[in-house]
């Protein structure tokens, strides 16, 4: 097997044909010698041939022969030299149309995989650095048009995969880099000073403890996202008690903005992870409140239908571009930059929520109006 598989396909497939090829051949040739041996034996029983207009002065072996009659001993014996050159003749035969058939099947191969060469070689040209390259459509309908057409999707994939790591990679820098430089212009300053004083220390330190809290919370969503742990999904979660918890947490943003809170628990109960859902509600209700107009309204509704249970938060926010709708789970996204970050968001909360909520082997969809608000739903096998 091992030698088998170190042959290259060309090579096995061209075997495998010869041998299919030679055992048909072997039992064709079996099959008409053993046909041919019967008809001989059958003339030989005969016992002798009429013949008509032989001269009687004929002569077989030096003895003179009865008109009309062949002997049974010649007979036999002409029988027998014909029985061995048709099996010798049978035989150079069979090794002709062996031989040139495998030939013909290793070119035929070797045509039908030439294509599956040539995208070999241009897959194997294929890097990290040239991942916008393709596969050439050619309007293939065969398998191998199927495979570079599968491949491209392959490649389309691993592009965006490639472009999201580099997003998230200079984004992380970024969001690290601005309280880093910030406190390390403070202590720059504390250097430069011959004899600071306690003023210059304590709004030092007041920066520093500013940006180290910044940081913080970054930090700790990132290590959410990053977390492979395995974790518990099998305690039972209260929806509404959960929902009425993270309003009272809210309760400050609830109020400043006057808005109202519509709450229609008819799936009371769902198993999962407590402390992850929780902050995944928590996200999507804050964000709600967030970037939700004055006086707006925040609905809150879990049920289940055929089996199919429902997490859903409304708010009559500002909506979300619909050309942006796929980008806003990508850590570090925001629809509204300066908004967001005025109101202290990293871009990190709907990544996580997606996260969590994949953990738990559910879905999350968004659909979203501008001007009119967004509804997030949380779709799960009740």
């Amino acid at each position: 097997m091992k030698i088998a598989n170190r042959a290259s396909l060309r090579m096995r497939i061209t075997l495998l044909a010869g041998v299919i090829l030679i055992f048909c051949s072997v039992t064709l040739t079996i099959a008409a010698s053993y046909n041919a041996h019967s008809q001989f034996y059958e003339l030989t029983a005969v016992g002798s041939i009429e013949v008509k207009n032989i001269s009687p002065n004929v002569l077989v072996e030096g003895k003179p022969i009865i008109v009309g009659k062949i002997p049974t001993v010649t007979t036999a014996v002409a029988v027998t030299a014909a029985k061995q050159q048709f099996d010798t003749t049978s035989m150079i035969v069979f090794a002709i149309v062996s031989m040139l058939g495998m030939g013909m099947v290793y070119g035929a191969v070797g045509r039908s995989l030439r294509p599956i060469h040539d995208l070999s070689e241009t897959i194997s040209a294929i890097t990290e650095d040239n991942l916008q390259q393709r596969i050439p459509d050619e309007k293939r309908n065969d398998e191998v048009g199927v495979l570079g057409h599968s491949f491209n999707i392959m490649l389309d994939r691993l592009e965006k995969s490639f472009l999201r790591q580099k997003r998230f990679s200079a984004n992380v820098a970024h969001e690290l880099k601005t309280p880093l430089a910030t406190i390390n212009a403070g202590i720059q300053v504390l250097h430069l000073e011959e004899s600071p004083s306690i003023f210059d220390y304590e709004e030092t330190l007041a920066t520093t403890e500013r940006n180290v809290n910044r940081l913080m919370p970054v930090v700790d969503d990132l290590m959410t996202l990053c977390d492979e742990q395995e974790e518990s999904y099998s305690s039972f979660i209260d929806l509404q008690e959960m929902f009425e918890s993270i309003c009272n947490e809210l309760h400050p943003i609830i109020d400043e903005k006057n808005i109202e809170i519509v709450s229609s628990c008819l799936l009371l109960k769902v198993r999962g992870n407590k402390v992850l859902l929780y902050r995944a509600c928590f996200n999507l209700v804050e964000n709600a409140a967030k970037y939700n107009k004055d006086g707006g309204k925040i609905l809150i509704e879990t049920k289940t239908e055929d089996g199919v249970g429902q997490i859903i938060v409304t708010d009559t926010g500002n909506g979300i571009p619909e050309d942006e709708m796929q980008q806003i789970f990508e850590p570090f996204y925001r629809v509204n930059k300066s908004r967001s970050r005025k109101a202290g968001g990293a871009g990190l909360g709907l990544s996580i929520v997606k996260t969590i909520i994949e953990k738990h082997g559910w879905e999350i969809s968004v659909d979203s109006v501008l001007e009119k608000g967004s509804t997030f739903t949380i779709t799960f096998i009740a």
